[in-house]
């Protein structure tokens, strides 16, 4: 079974919400006749639009895929009951911080969604060049099995394009 470290599929999984989220938003705008829709200003622009959307998107599109990432998968649905039952919260934010399963988890998620995010108010996403240089580097996150990770991504891909918002 090959293996592949969960920091660098954690911040393909953040990197390839943000870029179909994005496309998501502004493909609508091209078609309506926006001709400089994917320049920076309008991805600035079109971005400010949706600001509070974001954050709420990005936790209903990745928390099971991140819990998936750090619990087994026969037993992570009884665990967000544990969870839920013991903290007696529905809070999405503290949910999140369950998915990540550790503090470390959590805050490389964290600096991951940030730097996408600082990226859009320059109106720009990441090359890939940039995304292997910069991504939150956490070899303490050890790893996991590969064809999970790609399911993971396939998956973001998936809940993005189809839950357009």
């Amino acid at each position: 079974m090959k293996k592949i470290r969960k920091d660098y599929v954690l911040a393909m999984l953040v990197r390839v919400f943000f870029k179909y989220y994005v496309t998501a938003i502004v493909e609508p705008a091209v078609k309506a006749g926006m001709q400089d829709a994917f320049e920076p200003r309008s991805i600035k622009k079109l971005m400010l639009e949706h600001y509070e959307q974001i954050g709420k998107r990005f936790n209903d599109t990745v928390f099971y895929l991140i819990v998936r990432m750090n619990y087994e998968e026969t037993t992570m649905e009884q665990e967000i009951r544990d969870f839920v039952a013991r903290t007696g919260t529905t809070d999405m934010m503290q949910l999140m911080r369950f998915a990540c399963k550790t503090d470390s988890f959590y805050n490389t998620m964290v600096e991951e969604y940030k730097r996408n995010f600082l990226l859009l108010l320059e109106g720009r996403l990441a090359t890939d060049e940039e995304h292997e240089e910069q991504y939150t580097r956490n070899e303490a996150l050890g790893t996991m099995d590969i064809d999970l990770a790609q399911h993971i991504i396939d998956r973001t891909i998936s809940e993005v394009t189809s839950n357009k918002k």
